[in-house]
């Protein structure tokens, strides 16, 4: 299954993270599926994990944000983005993962819960959530 993960749940799949997200991100690179990322993603994951919040947060170093960063276009599939390519989304920070989706001929898209169910992606399922996500590559239904 090709995957697209949203920011907000790669940036609480770091290296320190024991959660939810961070046993999706290794369950995706460890096993038959494909994480899709592109340049822009891993820009905003870098850029996200530098707000004093998230610091303070995660309490990241530079160098472990720069590992974690250099570690993502190993475990995944880049793709790279086409600004000619039209999105028919009304918040521009979704762009860049519908974008990604399209051109990675994705399975399925993984928000943190944005309404992205509206997109008009052939093959692709948005599946709000990790825990969902979660359950739909356990092969279970979460109501």
């Amino acid at each position: 299954m090709r995957i697209v993960l949203d920011t907000a749940i790669l940036v609480r799949a770091t290296e320190g993270s024991n959660g939810p997200a961070r046993q999706l991100l290794l369950h995706i690179v460890t096993g038959s599926d494909t994480l899709l990322l592109c340049n822009e993603i891993l820009f905003e994951v870098a850029k996200v994990l530098r707000y004093p919040r998230m610091l303070a947060l995660h309490g990241l170093s530079e160098n472990r944000i720069y590992e974690f960063i250099c570690f993502l276009p190993e475990a995944s599939e880049l793709v790279a983005l086409d600004s000619l390519l039209s999105v028919p989304i009304r918040d521009e920070n979704d762009i860049i993962v519908v974008q990604t989706a399209m051109i990675g001929d994705a399975d399925v898209i993984c928000p943190p819960g944005a309404p992205l169910r509206s997109i008009p992606l052939p093959r692709c399922a948005v599946i709000e959530g990790v825990a969902s996500l979660r359950a739909h590559l356990a092969g279970t239904v979460i109501m």
